[in-house]
């Protein structure tokens, strides 16, 4: 597989913008192996990954003492219900796998205008956790990182913002650079609609009232829930200032 990999990667790199002034970061898709998801935990123990895991009393951590500590470890992983991200942080390398059952998107960048190919250790981990299947390949694509927010869809009712924290090579940077709430894989918003929301995201609903809505929802979801016949706009919390004197 890899040396597919390193194939793969040299084409795609020949025709990259070598002169570019943004940001530049690989990224690819994937396709999540049957059954993969249910078995991350014991996997993760078995290598001895640190792991971020939501579930009835919040955001809990094994294998470090918090969330800073786990992610200054540099190899991670978060796991939310479907939702995963699989982190290898080295210097200002940073490569992800993020995903849920069904499909996945794999992530390299640096924060620069340098790009990268995924390390053979991140590649191995991967595998080892059963989220890459033997023989597989995967096309890596150059993307640029707007300097600008991002234009929304048409249709999408999310807020700039939101939706640049969605197609942003790395969450958790993006996340704090925006001011955003962010718990392991989730970011609060506020929704605004005039009816239920779908069954499959209630169970992130902190609270309603008058056609507001809040909630803590995995940032892979904001898209399905701007999609939602219920929602007007999905936005960031407004946050209070204190007059000027």
């Amino acid at each position: 597989m890899l040396e597919r990999m390193v194939v793969l990667l040299a084409l795609v790199l020949s025709a990259g913008t070598a002169l570019a002034e943004t940001p530049l970061y690989l990224t690819g898709e994937v396709v999540t192996p049957a059954g993969a998801v249910d078995g991350l935990v014991v996997r993760a123990e078995e290598l001895g990954l640190a792991t971020a895991l939501w579930g009835s009393e919040g955001l809990t951590v094994r294998g470090a003492a918090d969330e800073a500590e786990l992610r200054a470890a540099g190899v991670y992983l978060y796991l939310d219900g479907a939702h995963f991200l699989v982190g290898m942080e080295a210097g200002s390398e940073r490569a992800f796998l993020r995903g849920d059952r069904t499909r996945a998107e794999l992530v390299v960048w640096t924060g620069s205008d340098v790009v990268v190919p995924p390390r053979e250790e991140f590649l191995t981990l991967l595998r080892e956790l059963g989220l890459l299947e033997t023989g597989c390949s995967i096309t890596l694509a150059v993307k640029e990182l707007p300097l600008k927010l991002p234009r929304v869809p048409e249709g999408m009712n999310l807020d700039p913002v939101l939706w640049a924290l969605v197609g942003h090579p790395d969450w958790f940077s993006a996340a704090q650079d925006f001011g955003l709430e962010r718990v392991g894989l989730r970011v609060r918003v506020v929704a605004e609609a005039n009816g239920a929301l779908a069954e499959n995201l209630e169970p992130y609903v902190l609270s309603s009232s008058a056609g507001l809505m809040d909630l803590l929802i995995p940032i892979g979801l904001l898209p399905v829930l701007a999609a939602d016949p219920a929602v007007r706009m999905v936005r960031p919390p407004y946050v209070p200032h204190p007059a000027g004197g």
